[in-house]
């Protein structure tokens, strides 16, 4: 193209140049025979050429061939230019033809990256809303009896997952156990305690023995997939571990009806949800057992305050008080209990310590209304919280005073250094304390050790 270029403007100069001296040639053959013609001479090279040397104006007319050359030939040069130029715009514009088409082919390029990027962000936005949603599901469930089921079946419903189970250790780390599932195939499997050895055939096994995630993409091309008659519509599936900081605890089983079903994409995303599914099964765990541990301290407690409640009224010789609508009388265990139409016990934390007793002064048949058995469970409620009180002081005045005693009697013998000053008063002083009590204090000898 540049070759071509170069040569058109000196082609185009010279033809112009050319036909303009053949154009100028003309004139003055034309002037010479008007000239023979005005003068009436004979047309012959001789005239001609004497018609020349005699007329001045024809040497004027012999120079256009040089004249009208030298226009031509500008005029060609001109041309070159416009041609020149014609072609440079031809040039530039099939340039920028070329630059739109690849421009557009880029934008094209730019425009199919894009939206493929728009429908992976809007994919996983949707799967990061559904892990909120299970999660919500999650917390909403505080034991493992209903939690469980409520992951598998949220996990199911908001990724379309047609089976989802959870797998847990033995407390031997032997066997995987299925303590969940949402597919028919999966219940039928709990149904007869479906496990698997940790570390042995298929993708949960592998899962509960590496402690790593693993994907069959399609279950009839892995080796490690655990052909199973009860989802035989499984053609992708994933495990991944379920695990706290330092502890592999069991497996998250997710198959799915479509080949090719996980990308890398959703391997992060569910090993996302792993690690909120593995929260929440050790929050339950952890508060399953709180519940277990205060469920025994309650029993233990209900137990000791049972057992000093029992004591304390063995120590008691008042077995209540009656009134009779003019003054408040002792009742003692020997007595005979009065006839009542509403009893209310005494409780303090499950422990029943007594009974109130309400029955009518005039008719034995008297119905008692919502505000009267209001009243009288609300005063026998505090009635237990008084006595508790009363009881829990009493018990706090004896331990004084014990310790009160204990501190004086060890001053007193504290402050002797004679054997025998130790021995009387340390036996004085307990006498003293405990009424009506002989006391000896006797050391063994050595042949007693010796037997």
């Amino acid at each position: 193209m540049n070759k071509k270029a170069t040569q058109a403007p000196r082609n185009e100069t010279q033809r112009y140049t050319i036909f303009g001296v053949l154009f100028g040639f003309l004139f003055p053959i034309v002037g010479t025979l008007l000239r023979l013609a005005i003068s009436r001479l004979p047309i012959n090279i001789s005239t001609m050429a004497a018609a020349q040397i005699a007329d001045p104006l024809l040497w004027v007319v012999d120079t256009a061939p040089l004249v009208l050359g030298l226009f031509a030939g500008y005029a060609g040069r001109k041309q070159d230019q416009l041609s020149k130029i014609n072609e440079e715009l031809n040039n530039r514009e099939l340039e920028l033809k070329t630059n739109q088409l690849n421009l557009e082919k880029h934008v094209s390029e730019r425009t199919d990256e894009l939206l493929a990027a728009n429908q992976r962000n809007e994919r996983r936005s949707t799967q990061f809303e559904a892990i909120a949603r299970v999660a919500r599901t999650i917390r909403s469930s505080q034991t493992l009896d209903t939690l469980l089921p409520q992951i598998t079946e949220a996990i199911s419903e908001q990724f379309g997952f047609y089976h989802v189970g959870i797998f847990l250790l033995d407390n031997s780390r032997e066997y995987a156990i299925l303590v969940a599932a949402n597919s028919e195939g999966g219940k039928r499997m709990l149904r007869r305690n479906h496990r698997l050895p940790v570390g042995g055939a298929g993708i949960v096994g592998h899962v509960t023995g590496s402690g790593q995630p693993r994907v069959a993409l399609d279950v009839g091309l892995d080796a490690a997939y655990f052909n199973n008659p009860d989802l035989p519509d499984t053609h992708s599936e994933i495990a991944l571990p379920l695990r706290t900081s330092t502890e592999l605890f069991g497996a998250l089983d997710v198959q799915s009806l479509e080949t090719n079903a996980f990308s890398q994409e959703d391997v992060s995303i569910l090993s996302a949800l792993a690690d909120q599914v593995s929260i929440a099964i050790q929050n339950a765990r952890s508060l399953q057992q709180s519940h277990e541990a205060l469920a025994r301290i309650e029993a233990a407690s209900t137990q000791i305050n049972k057992q000093q409640w029992r004591e304390f009224l063995d120590q008691q010789s008042i077995g209540g008080y009656y009134f009779d609508g003019i003054d408040t009388k002792k009742l003692s265990q020997s007595d005979n209990q009065p006839a009542h139409s509403l009893a209310i016990p005494l409780t303090l934390r499950g422990i029943r310590i007594g009974t109130l007793k309400l029955s009518a002064a005039t008719d034995s048949n008297r119905t008692w209304t919502e505000d009267e058995i209001a009243i009288a469970q609300a005063t026998a409620e505090r009635t237990a919280i008084a006595l508790e009180n009363a009881r829990l002081l009493t018990e706090a005045q004896r331990r004084a005073a014990k310790e009160r005693a204990v501190g004086q009697i060890s001053a007193k013998i504290g402050s002797l250094v004679n054997l025998e000053s130790i021995l009387q008063t340390a036996i004085q002083e307990l006498g003293n304390t405990l009424q009506d009590t002989d006391i000896a204090i006797q050391f063994q000898s050595r042949d007693k050790d010796r037997r």
